[in-house]
């Protein structure tokens, strides 16, 4: 059997609409991108897509009535002015959605697997994440610098808070290389539900802890992780600082190489941080001081 896929780009107001036109037309599978931002705006929506602009596509069994499909979502939907149509050949879809995602090293040691794939025994530290809805597979900038910068700290018998933890990826790292206990911290309901998941796929669910950041609010940790926007890096320095310990490391990502200064400047009182560079981000980490010189 061979597949029909109408496609439309439509704006973020619209999508509701033509996903429930498609449906009503029969749609087998119902799929959005991002049709506008950078894929790093995900990270700040990581539960749902919510992306200005939106590809829509619906795919239907090839009956030969490519025009009437095309007729009849037109006429469900009059805002949408151009759609494109593409025949597809027939295939295993769960299968083919699958094979598109591979281990990912992070450091010869350290990788990062989907939990259908058998991992080497020559690679150390494996952490096995799924590719779902809350963001941290491995797969960005800006998580493979977190977890390398991690994996070169000595973490035995150490407390890490991930905040912003979205898949736990990072706390469920920490915790395979060797740190005794993690709290993760995020607004998103799905985020919180989904690293639980994680650190139990992971063996380590006994030592990781979801709290909201009122729960945490006078804790504080050996190790601070923050993977999220610079903006709120920054909006967020006092609370992170407090959360340090006296000479214990904050490692801070997210941020785009013309941003680092700006984050650097939020925590210049307390931090002197090491700069990790990987395409267009950097991640920050430094250790906790009273007593910094800015001379």
């Amino acid at each position: 059997m061979s597949w029909v896929q109408l496609s439309a780009e439509v704006s973020g107001d619209q999508v509701d609409a033509l996903i429930d036109a498609l449906d009503e037309m029969g749609s087998q599978a119902t799929t959005q991108q991002n049709a506008g931002q950078d894929s790093y705006f995900d990270l700040a929506h990581p539960a749902e897509p919510k992306w200005d602009r939106q590809t829509v596509s619906g795919l239907f069994e090839d009956r030969g009535n490519h025009e009437v499909l095309l007729s009849e979502l037109m006429a469900k939907v009059d805002f949408v002015k151009e759609v494109e149509v593409s025949l597809l050949p027939d295939q295993d879809w769960e299968t083919a959605w699958l094979d598109q995602y591979e281990p990912i090293e992070v450091t010869p040691e350290l990788w990062v697997y989907p939990g259908w794939v058998t991992p080497e025994d020559s690679h150390k530290t494996v952490i096995k994440i799924d590719p779902g809805m809350a963001f941290g597979t491995g797969t960005h900038e800006t998580t493979r610098l977190c977890m390398r910068v991690l994996a070169g700290l000595e973490l035995d018998a150490c407390s890490v808070l991930d905040y912003g933890c979205g898949s736990g990826i990072l706390a469920i790292t920490a915790l395979k290389l060797g740190a005794d206990r993690a709290v993760g911290v995020d607004i998103d309901p799905k985020a919180e539900v989904v690293s639980r998941e994680n650190a139990h796929y992971n063996g380590v669910a006994s030592n990781f802890a979801i709290q909201s950041a009122a729960n945490v609010e006078t804790q504080t940790f050996d190790v601070v992780i923050a993977n999220i926007l610079a903006v709120a890096l920054i909006d967020l320095a006092p609370v992170l600082v407090k959360h340090v310990k006296q000479d214990g490391i904050l490692i801070l990502s997210g941020i785009l190489l013309q941003q680092a200064e700006d984050v650097v400047a939020a925590y210049a009182q307390h931090f002197v941080f090491e700069r990790v560079k990987e395409s267009d981000w950097v991640v920050l980490s430094g250790r906790k001081s009273l007593n910094i010189s800015h001379t």
